[in-house]
């Protein structure tokens, strides 16, 4: 019995079955090298939103809006039967007829620790107007507005970001001259959960037509987006980024973009935008979430993107070196011990750790060649000794570079990534098919029409 369970042990099925069973043990220190990236990554997202506190967070800014509160009394029955009278409120909430939006951004990179973070500076420039509200539609249901608290608001995101106090020109509303309004903290909406800025306005100004101009001096990281608030919103973006990625629910109508940076202009009919110009609400909230666009002052070197990306492919990669040690065993008939095995699969992780250890400091190109050359350099010149076959040692590490060249091919073009990797498939497993052919499975010798010739 034990002679016959050596004999099994001895045989190619028998290696290749182990080889299935250590390609999967290998998942455990896998997912280890996947949890170390996303630490990795981690520790980036901490440095964005460390600098962000400091600076100013990415930004989103919705409006300006017409903020009108809305009361009536009501009545509320509790358990008991008894009746409470209190007073229910919400708000209308006018749109801009026209708004026009001008950006010229100033990026630049702060440093925390080994990251880099992309921040700006932006000087807004805001042109609109508002239509004469529409009375009946404010006192619909018994809603009373409260003039005395109507406001214009404008939502930012982090307003620590804004720079300096900043006024705004209002013309018309029945105010005759122009006048100036310096914005004042807060959205001028009592319990409102979004944060701005706003300025008190007049009943005259809520029931007459008025133009505004502003600027708003804005810091910020990562985002700049907009909300397209008006009933035909344009905005227009100029900035010394070259490497724009335009995001939200519209992309650019016009854009160009150089190695000196970038510019950008959005154009957002209502039609577009979908909604009225006149809302009400109980959550001004909500009004900062639902088609906003803009850009991401992009990174392009996302490399624990494309390291995670890459471990996706560790097993099969494994497996494909495996078999690639497999077959110089064969065709050699020196055996690889199994231990020997899990040596060059530990060298396949490693080479994780390697590349994002080193794309943190160098970049992913050269970190990955690399890291790709030395991997491949490490498992050839371990398997030339191993199999005691220096010639075999260097074609199994010039087939690993190769094998490592096709996984960056496939990190690079993700549209491609599934044709050319099942092509690279097929082509692979008809090699294996190919150099196997004549390998006796239960006796771990060659036959005798294909004695040890080398691949």
């Amino acid at each position: 019995m034990s002679g016959s369970f050596s004999r099994l042990m001895a045989t190619p099925a028998f290696k290749f079955v182990v080889l299935g069973v250590l390609t999967l043990a290998l998942m455990i220190p896998l997912l280890l090298v996947f949890l170390i990236v996303g630490e990795r990554e981690g520790y980036s997202r901490a440095a964005v939103s460390e600098v962000g506190r400091k600076w100013g967070r990415a930004q989103a800014i919705s409006g300006p809006y017409i903020v009108v509160p809305l009361e009536r009394e009501a009545e509320r029955v509790d358990r008991q039967g008894v009746k409470t009278s209190y007073t229910q409120r919400k708000y209308a909430v006018l749109l801009p007829e026209m708004l026009n939006i001008k950006s010229d951004v100033t990026a630049d990179q702060l440093k925390r620790g080994i990251y880099d973070v992309p921040v700006y500076t932006t000087a807004l420039t805001y042109k609109g107007a508002f239509k004469a509200a529409d009375l009946a539609s404010l006192t619909r249901d018994n809603y009373q507005p409260r003039y005395d608290e109507i406001v214009m608001s404008l939502f930012v995101a982090d307003v620590r970001g804004i720079k300096e106090t900043t006024k705004v020109v209002l013309s018309g509303g029945g105010q005759g001259e122009p006048r100036d309004v310096r914005f004042e903290a807060g959205t001028g909406v009592s319990n409102a959960r979004p944060s701005g800025i706003h300025i008190p306005l007049s009943r005259a100004e809520l029931m007459n037509e008025f133009g505004f101009e502003f600027q708003l001096p804005v810091k910020g990281t990562n985002f700049l987006k907009f909300e397209p608030s008006g009933g035909e919103t344009h905005v227009s973006m100029s900035s010394n980024w070259p490497h724009p990625s335009f995001t939200g629910n519209f992309l650019p109508i016009e854009r160009t973009i150089t190695a000196e940076g970038f510019t950008a202009k959005w154009q957002v009919p209502q039609l577009a935008r979908g909604g009225e110009q006149i809302r009400t609400t109980t959550k001004l909230n909500t009004l900062m979430a639902h088609n906003q666009f803009g850009v991401q002052f992009y990174q392009p070197v996302g490399f624990y993107d494309l390291v995670g990306r890459a471990l996706k492919y560790a097993v099969a990669f494994i497996a494909a070196v495996f078999l690639l040690v497999f077959i110089m065993e064969v065709y050699v008939g020196r055996p690889v011990h199994w231990i020997q095995y899990v040596f060059v699969g530990f060298a396949l992780l490693i080479f994780y750790l390697v590349l994002l250890g080193l794309a943190e400091h160098v970049g992913f190109e050269v970190a990955y060649g690399v890291a790709s050359l030395a991997t491949a350099l490490l498992i050839g010149l371990y398997s030339a000794s191993a199999l005691k076959a220096p010639a075999k040692g260097i074609f199994l590490g010039m087939i690993i570079a190769l094998l490592y060249g096709l996984l960056y091919m496939l990190l690079r073009v993700e549209d491609y990534a599934l044709l050319i990797g099942s092509i690279a498939s097929f082509f692979m497993l008809s090699g294996l098919m190919y150099m196997t052919r004549n390998v006796d499975w239960s006796g771990y010798k060659l036959t005798p029409e294909d004695p040890t010739s080398a691949p």
